[in-house]
């Protein structure tokens, strides 16, 4: 394929000339949400706490990596980090989370983060679209729910359970 030719096919993609922020880029989900937008041709910001860290040699290896992602330093309670990385974008993935054991110490900034990039996405002007990720931890833990029950948007795990097993 020349050069032409390639050009012509990354015009086609449909996130061609987009930009998109995934928050929390280097966790197991942002990672195939990262690699999946780079095939498609989005530019991609992603949030991480270190872009030099080793441990995100993985999104820097990706096809298209190279042209089109960047790495973006950024805590979740920083909203001018925040802000920065949603700079220009036209879609927020938002997966980022802090995890612990200790749930006084994971909703309250689990809460603030969220709030933090929903209105960073509004006051950047270009975004058009926020998407929400949870683990499914926020939905399974329920000793009380049969295993033929369809669990959606109304079914949350049993907190004092979680508490009394630790699987926060």
């Amino acid at each position: 394929m020349t050069a032409v030719d390639a050009a012509a096919v990354a015009q086609e993609l449909p996130g061609h000339g987009q930009t998109v922020c995934v928050t929390g880029a280097a966790g197991y989900i942002a990672s195939w949400l990262v690699k999946l937008l780079l095939e498609r041709g989005y530019t991609v910001k992603g949030t991480v706490r270190n872009p030099d860290d080793p441990k995100n040699a993985h999104l820097k290896a990706l096809d298209g990596a190279a042209e089109r992602l960047i790495l973006c330093k950024a805590d979740l309670l920083d909203y001018d980090a925040i802000c920065a990385a949603v700079e220009g974008c036209h879609g927020v993935f938002h997966t980022a989370s802090p995890v612990t054991d200790d749930p006084e110490q994971m909703v309250e900034p689990a809460v603030r983060g969220t709030e933090y990039v929903i209105n960073a996405a509004a006051d950047a002007g270009t975004v058009r679209r926020v998407v929400f990720t949870s683990s499914i931890g926020a939905v399974t833990m329920d000793p009380n729910r049969g295993p033929d029950v369809v669990v959606d948007e109304s079914c949350w795990s049993d907190l004092e359970f979680c508490k009394k097993t630790k699987v926060l």
